[in-house]
């Protein structure tokens, strides 16, 4: 349709007003007005459409650094049921592997003697490389706008009203004819 509209608008410029009152269309200004509503929402989709690629792929590049983080033994941000955990669930869940990362090294010092250095280190440093990329997870804070304003472009797109595929049928015949 947006291909179509360009070309009404171009016809309805270029007849005169006894022209349009010819073929039936008594306000130019109104019909044209009518058919740039088609431009208005293909621009709408269109931002829409960039900004949500913008934000998944912005989801994917966290995906990518949090999987990273999994495999070094970061708990998951997931729920058995398969639900994100709230921040607060999320940061015990945290905490709790961390205590049991010590505890499962002093359990091991009482049971078997002191452990290995490389074995304590490599426990040390995992937990420590995990605490860093956690804290250095967003290169740039979270723009939470860019969400917002996605929200806002897919509401004015509900909104947005266009003409009945009746109106625009006799809009073709009629600068058609």
């Amino acid at each position: 349709m947006p291909e179509l509209a360009n070309r009404m608008i171009q016809v309805l410029n270029t007849r005169t007003k006894d022209q349009l009152a010819a073929i039936g269309i008594r306000s130019k200004t109104d019909t044209i007005l009518l058919v740039k509503r088609v431009l208005t929402l293909r621009n709408f989709l269109q931002t829409l459409e960039r900004k949500c690629q913008e934000m998944q792929a912005e989801v994917n590049e966290f995906r990518v650094k949090f999987a990273a983080l999994q495999n070094r033994g970061l708990p998951s941000l997931v729920t058995s049921t398969g639900r994100l955990l709230s921040h607060e669930h999320y940061a015990k869940r945290v905490n709790n592997y961390a205590s049991n990362q010590i505890i499962a090294s002093s359990s091991t010092l009482e049971e078997t003697g002191p452990p290995p250095r490389q074995s304590l280190y490599d426990k040390l440093e995992n937990l420590f490389y995990i605490e860093h990329e956690i804290s250095h997870l967003f290169e740039v804070p979270p723009n939470y706008y860019k969400y917002t304003e996605a929200d806002e472009t897919l509401v004015k797109i509900q909104r947005h009203q266009l003409p009945t595929e009746d109106w625009w049928k006799g809009m073709v015949e009629t600068l058609l004819r």
